[in-house]
């Protein structure tokens, strides 16, 4: 990797640039004061933590995609007041064209998948282009001379990266970017174009096979403990986006707990931690099967009782909920063989 130290003459900035093929570069958050919206009017198309297979390994979502109604060139705005502390110029990495905010509450926010950046952004993407080439740039800003306020426009919709499609992805990150946290909770859902919800329980998983779920239906399993993975979504007009929390209980005890709040970076490519060895993602198909036990301890669980348990039959409940308030409940019953 090539690593200059550049002061640019005509903006009095001091900024540190990448230069590499290979350079990919991620980053963490946390929450305040609500945050307004990237995108005017949207909904959001696919949620924190879901399931990815696209890139060299499978990996978590890293925030939400806010729609720009399959179009490039929507204005992309800043959710708070900040300064730039980031531009990623590149056309074929995950993220694509990126831009990384601070904000004074001391969290970051990234904007992905950019068709271009704002006039004055994209004045420095093309002098650094001229001189670098197609090859991947980083820019690390040392400084907080480029100021942003809360809805000016950083960049515009586009496709850059691993996007099938023109959205904008949002993430939310820590100052140190250790941490990723649902950008659910940090934005003003009430700006949000009003869109018809619902928890829905497609299939189960139980002792590795695979069953559609059925209210009050009667599952077996072999083990000291059942094994269970949900297949559970938010149905969002004609999306299904991943769920926020999972509540399950044994005849009335609550035995796991997963809350999908914040992941530190290290558990990135580590989804198998959460999601069941059945899940898929194609172009065309998503299953995502959230594993309701583990053997680890991991971020998002916090309560994890179901070994504890070792009858030969359990009334089953599961309390799914998502980051919008919907909540469902969906019970059925595990026989041992």
């Amino acid at each position: 990797m090539e690593v200059l130290e550049v002061r640019h003459p005509l903006n009095r900035f001091k900024f540190i640039l990448f230069v590499s093929f290979f350079f990919i570069a991620f980053v963490p958050s946390l929450l305040v004061a609500l945050y307004q919206l990237p995108v005017d009017s949207s909904y959001i198309t696919a949620a924190f933590l879901e399931f990815r297979a696209t890139g060299k390994v499978p990996h978590f979502h890293s925030g939400i995609d806010f729609s720009t109604f399959l179009k490039e060139g929507i204005p992309i705005k800043a959710v708070d007041n900040g300064f730039v502390r980031r531009l990623e110029i590149d056309l074929d990495n995950i993220y694509g064209n990126t831009v990384v905010l601070e904000h004074t509450d001391g969290y970051r926010t990234l904007y992905a998948h950019l068709s271009q950046f704002a006039e004055k952004y994209e004045k420095l993407a093309n002098m650094l282009r001229e001189e670098f080439g197609s090859r991947r740039i980083v820019v690390e800003f040392l400084s907080d001379d480029w100021k942003v306020s809360a809805g000016e426009v950083i960049g515009y919709s586009g496709k850059t990266g691993e996007a099938a499609q023109p959205h904008c992805h949002f993430e939310v990150r820590d100052k140190e970017e250790k941490n990723i946290y649902d950008p659910l909770d940090f934005i003003d859902k009430s700006l949000l174009k009003p869109v018809q919800m619902r928890i829905i329980l497609k299939s189960l998983i139980i002792d590795g096979k695979e069953y559609p779920y059925s209210e009050n239906a009667t599952y077996e399993f072999s083990g000291t403990y059942p094994k269970i993975a949900a297949e559970a979504y938010t149905e969002l007009a004609k999306n299904l986006l991943g769920i926020k929390e999972i509540k399950v209980y044994f005849s009335g005890d609550l035995v796991y707990h997963i809350i999908l709040d914040r992941l530190p970076m290290e558990y990135w490519e580590k989804p198998y931690s959460l999601y069941d060895e059945h899940t898929v993602m194609t172009s065309l198909i998503y299953k995502g099967y959230y594993k309701l036990y583990s053997d680890e301890l991991l971020p998002y669980v916090k309560v994890n009782r179901v070994k504890e348990y070792n009858m030969s039959s359990y009334k089953v409940v599961l309390e799914i909920g998502d980051a919008f308030g919907n909540v469902g409940k969906f019970s059925f019953n595990v026989q041992r063989r």
